[in-house]
């Protein structure tokens, strides 16, 4: 692509993200009212409007009941400084807490293990991770005011919750960040583009082949690059599923379902069940 044509292209999209936040800034009600269907017959023939109908920016039921923000969808260059797509970033937004508990609830006893969100933003699923009784639970992601924001939600969840493990999350690039366990679950909710997937795998592999980590598991929902980790020899995929949104979360997302793909390393491949 030629530098003019870049040019236009990046104008492009930082205008349509100006003109998206605008829409997100609405007030609950009136994106409520643009539900109804009424409304959203001709609401969705509007481009700028589309996004709203994803559901990403109206209070999910989580925010309501704890008090917390986990919600919208943030391109990276907004938080960051770069480029998403062109540096493996993808925008951040929140995944529905019911697929994350049912995946979670999949691998059986987590107590001594610890969870890490990578690309963890807001920090919705490092609150549903603090329901099941890991040894830890932490955030990690380049993104410094998400960051910021998941901290705030650590502070409200630890207040209503004392008796959870505290979740905390950091800044700090995925690909260079230190492994804090060597008995991890990694989670990724599509955060990064296959040559940032493929990079993770490498350090995963490295880190196994060193027993920098003794024991791995990989949950990742909509796994675009799913293929990036199947193509390691060190992992062995355990599960595949699609699962349904909750009835309360309908209209809070863009989907009514979302894939689940999850990975142990193959010395622990039938601890998932």
């Amino acid at each position: 692509m030629n530098t003019s044509a870049t040019l236009k292209a990046e104008i492009k999209r930082r205008v349509k993200w100006s003109l998206i936040g605008a829409v997100a800034r609405l007030p609950d009600s009136v994106q409520t009212l643009l539900f109804v269907s009424s409304v959203r017959k001709y609401g969705k023939r509007v481009p700028i409007l589309r996004v709203v109908y994803s559901g990403c920016y109206r209070t999910h039921p989580i925010d309501r009941t704890l008090g917390t923000d986990t919600g919208g969808i943030y391109p990276p260059e907004s938080v960051t400084g770069t480029n998403g797509p062109e540096n493996g970033n993808l925008p951040y937004m929140g995944c529905q807490p019911s697929i994350v508990r049912h995946a979670l609830s999949q691998l059986g006893d987590v107590s001594g293990r610890t969870f890490i969100d990578i690309g963890c933003g807001k920090g919705r699923p490092m609150i549903v991770a603090t329901e099941f009784p890991f040894d830890a639970v932490l955030g990690y992601d380049i993104a410094a005011p998400l960051v910021d924001i998941a901290n705030r939600n650590a502070e409200i969840v630890a207040r209503r919750f004392p008796g959870r493990t505290a979740m905390r999350a950091f800044v700090d690039d995925a690909t260079r960040m230190p492994l804090p366990s060597k008995d991890i679950v990694a989670f990724f909710f599509n955060p990064f583009g296959a040559e940032l997937m493929a990079i993770m795998r490498q350090k995963f592999e490295a880190a196994l082949a060193d027993h920098t980590i003794e024991r791995l598991t990989i949950v990742y929902i909509y796994p675009t690059c799913a293929h990036v980790y199947d193509q390691s020899p060190m992992l062995a995929r355990q599960a595949s599923f699609n699962t349904p949104y909750a009835p309360s979360e309908i209209g809070y997302g863009p989907d009514l379902q979302q894939e689940v793909i999850i990975w142990n390393d193959a010395r622990h491949a039938p601890a998932c069940h």
